[in-house]
């Protein structure tokens, strides 16, 4: 696995969790607890991230992270027990907190792997700053974990809801919700995300281009 390069500095890491972060918590759950913000600070790291990279792989509890998506595109990743098989089951995008909460709670290995599709930027808690941060702010971040526990929630029920469409159908919503983002990443990629074949996905996006230029064409 490449190393994460060009850590940023600690100027820009505050400026980020400041006016972006912080803003999204006191929604969540008012406002700040004294210090709180200067400690995700002290505990958070920003690094730039290369294409293909991998941010996470599965590994043992104590090498578990959070990480916040500043920048780019990726994509969790595991292989099936027996059939070995290669499955997607989310891609992240700006915005967007990747975070293995069982891992997390029950202090078990990880099954999934973190990799990048596009080059760009994160901010990282290790586990054992997620504790630090539990032990010193522990309401606060509660009320965070539970609402990232129902937007996963939320994601699995939209997924499964996209797993059962037709083809078609399937193609045409993840770009819809996901505009412009099969020239970021490999189509290969969001085939394979959405249980597909590589050569129904070319059809299903033939068909979608072919809609979107009768609609620009009205």
């Amino acid at each position: 696995m490449t190393k994460f390069e060009n850590e940023s500095n600690r100027e820009r890491l505050e400026k980020i969790i400041r006016t972006d972060i912080a803003p999204k918590l006191i929604s969540l759950g008012g406002e700040q607890p004294e210090g709180f913000t200067e400690k995700l600070v002290t505990e958070g790291k920003l690094k730039s991230f290369a294409k293909d990279q991998y941010l996470e792989e599965s590994k043992d509890f104590e090498d578990g992270k959070l990480l916040y998506l500043v920048s780019g595109i990726a994509r969790t990743v595991y292989f099936t027990p027996g059939t070995n098989k290669m499955v997607i089951p989310r891609i992240w995008k700006k915005g967007e907190v990747i975070f293995d909460a069982k891992s997390f709670k029950n202090e078990t290995t990880r099954i999934e792997s973190v990799q990048a599709l596009e080059e760009g930027e994160a901010i990282i808690f290790t586990f054992k700053s997620l504790k630090l941060l539990m032990g010193d702010y522990s309401k606060k971040m509660a009320v965070f974990l539970l609402c990232l526990q129902e937007e996963r929630e939320s994601y699995a029920l939209y997924y499964q809801d996209l797993l059962k469409l037709s083809v078609d159908d399937k193609v045409e919503r993840y770009l819809r919700d996901n505009p412009g983002i099969e020239h970021r990443i490999n189509k290969d990629i969001i085939a394979l995300y959405l249980d597909i074949s590589r050569s129904k996905f070319s059809s299903a996006y033939a068909k979608h281009k072919e809609k979107q230029l009768s609609l620009l064409q009205l």
